[in-house]
């Protein structure tokens, strides 16, 4: 359950802070020149804007939320759930922002829906490795007796 909420509250939050700062950023002018008095505008810009500092808020829970998520789920299952936040973005950016997204986009929307639910969806348990592999290739290092005084060592099959 806690996984669940985690994955949850990392995928909302990430799309919370995309759809924030994408607001935020479209509501000034375009930021298209690379001279450093048009560099520091746009940093000041950046960190004066309240959409954009809540959507910074919003990164650092799904931040916090995904550290969260390590610790309770595998990475192959964390990392696909966390990719749902295209999904959502898609969703946010068409009914919240109002863009226009094409139809290709749309069935690229299903597309990462059916691999998060196959990358996520439970099946068996596999076994966890053994602790010490057995079988003829595993072998022990232990100090021979061939030369006095020397400590060498020599393998020594388990299977004997």
């Amino acid at each position: 359950m806690l996984k669940w909420l985690l994955i949850v509250s990392t995928v909302f939050a990430s799309s919370a802070g995309d759809i924030l700062c994408a607001k935020g950023m479209s509501e000034g002018r375009e930021l298209n020149a690379f001279h450093p008095n048009d560099l520091l505008h746009a940093l000041e810009y950046i960190f004066t804007r309240r959409l954009v500092i809540l959507g910074y808020l919003c990164y650092a829970l799904a931040f916090v939320s995904l550290m969260g998520l390590l610790s309770v789920a595998q990475l192959t299952v964390a990392v696909p759930a966390t990719a749902f936040s295209f999904v959502v973005d898609t969703l946010g950016a068409h009914f919240i922002l109002h863009e226009r997204i094409r139809w290709k986009r749309w069935v690229g929307v299903i597309c990462v829906t059916a691999g998060v639910v196959l990358a996520v969806r439970t099946g068996p348990a596999s076994p966890p490795p053994s602790a010490r592999p057995t079988g003829p290739r595993c072998v022990a290092m232990q100090p021979c007796n061939y030369q006095s005084g020397d400590n060498h060592a020599r393998a020594e099959r388990f299977d004997k």
